[in-house]
């Protein structure tokens, strides 16, 4: 106590909590239902949201924009004010209905953006071993490949549902109510396009985009009693 009058300064040093974050987007999601009779009902809808900005701010004066940034140059090809993420994304459906049955159809869509990795040392007016398409950077031949990007492409999946309920038909009560479903995921077989996606960053190693699926198409079978 005797010392805090001889106290006239003090450094803080900490990071914690020295930025902050700010997203900006719209959300948005519609459906509609109808009943047709005898052919049974049926609906549509989507639900999905549009990025407009994200500013990061990790210290002060360093504010950073994902959706609208500058990547690090793939050689003499500039990547400025590119999305580093998404910017949109929404699930449509289309469903119909009749009695104990119910089919359900679903889109995914995510749209096109750069991703921040480094491009490989043999593009875009680099030097490489040898004027070969494939050859090591590093060399004194202009490299043959000239057309590489970060950019990915939209990205587009379908699923589907089909579902059985017993409902009340069954005479005896233990087959009531049971409900089979039949699920396939990513219809279309597509897998995630390609990556140039070396070890770092908190990544591993991978050939293809991770941030959408690499799996192919996907079957499941659920069954459900309701009691």
């Amino acid at each position: 106590l005797a010392a805090l009058p001889l106290v006239y300064w003090i450094n803080d040093g900490g990071t914690a909590n020295a930025g902050s974050r700010k997203l900006d987007g719209i959300d948005f999601n519609a459906s509609y239902d109808w009943d047709m009779g005898d052919l049974g009902d049926f609906s549509v809808g989507v639900t999905g949201t549009y990025y407009l900005h994200d500013h990061i701010t990790s210290v002060d004066g360093t504010t950073s924009d994902v959706y609208h940034t500058t990547l690090a140059a793939n050689g003499n090809v500039a990547q400025n004010g590119v999305p580093s993420l998404p910017y949109f994304r929404y699930r449509a459906r289309v469903g119909w209905s009749n009695g104990p049955w119910i089919i359900t159809g679903f889109m995914d869509y995510q749209s096109h953006y750069s991703h921040n990795l480094g491009a490989p040392p043999n593009v875009n007016g680099n030097f490489c071993t040898s004027s070969e398409p494939g050859a090591q950077g590093g060399g004194t031949f202009p490299c043959f490949i000239n057309n590489y990007t970060n950019q990915e492409p939209p990205w587009y999946s379908f699923d589907l549902s089909i579902g059985y309920d017993t409902g009340e038909e069954p005479a005896n009560t233990y087959l009531q109510h049971i409900g089979i479903n039949f699920v396939i995921q990513n219809v279309l077989d597509k897998q995630s396009d390609f990556q140039y996606g070396p070890s770092q960053r908190g990544r591993g190693a991978a050939a293809f985009d991770i941030l959408r699926s690499n799996n192919g198409r996907v079957l499941n079978l659920v069954l459900t009693k309701t009691w």
